[in-house]
């Protein structure tokens, strides 16, 4: 059985590729980069947490998708089949959240404030971003649009005063939303010292708290 701390075995794979990223040996990240959804997956398959089945297919669907996003777009001529296939897996995220909250009684209540905040800064970013998109613009926006319903459905899904480990999975989301965001900045607008190296930091971060609070916040669930 996995527990917590045999996590710190992917830590060391996400050094090891940002390490190489620094250096420029980034031939070597064919080796490092795949590893950090597999990683994740084992960590949920093995894990000692009695998650139902109908919830563990969802989030390995989700890192299934994004370990074939990270394989393509090591390749540049690759970037929209990669970001078709983070697009699946944000779906299968949000699906995920989603059975949560809505086995999360009684339901969480709808947060509107945030709502609101959330989709002013995607829209302001979208708007931003749209000048520069040319022919990716739609993909991109859709993109877009599937990063807005995670955050929110992480969110909406937890009792955050009773269920603390939901902060680790709305910070993944949100740590999604900026790495993301540096890449399409870096991308089509102007790329920035040291963004590549961000980029993989804040992407690490934010699927190591994405599937960390989830299975978490199961392991409390059914101790009780």
């Amino acid at each position: 059985m996995f527990r917590p701390k045999h996590l710190v075995i992917y830590f060391l794979v996400l050094l090891a590729d940002i390490l190489l990223i620094a250096f420029g040996r980034e031939e070597y990240r064919y080796a490092t980069k795949p590893l950090l959804m597999i990683l994740l997956a084992v960590y949920v398959l093995y894990t000692n947490v009695k998650m139902p089945r109908s919830f563990r297919i969802f989030l390995l669907l989700a890192l299934f998708f994004s370990s074939l996003g990270d394989d393509l777009l090591l390749f540049e001529n690759l970037f929209l089949p990669g970001l078709g296939s983070f697009f699946i897996a944000q779906v299968m995220y949000c699906v995920f959240f989603l059975k949560i909250r809505y086995s999360n009684l009684p339901v969480p209540l709808c947060r509107y404030p945030y709502i609101f905040l959330n989709a002013v800064v995607i829209i302001l970013f979208i708007l931003f971003l749209l000048p520069y998109l040319g022919s990716l613009a739609v993909p991109v926006i859709a993109y877009s649009i599937t990063l807005f319903f995670l955050v929110q459905c992480v969110l909406h899904a937890f009792h955050f005063r009773r269920q603390p480990t939901g902060w680790y999975s709305l910070a993944g989301a949100i740590l999604f939303v900026i790495s993301d965001a540096m890449i399409a900045v870096g991308k089509f607008y102007h790329p920035f010292p040291g963004g590549n190296i961000l980029v993989m930091l804040t992407y690490g971060f934010a699927q190591w708290g994405l599937v960390y609070g989830s299975t978490e916040y199961f392991r409390v669930k059914i101790s009780r």
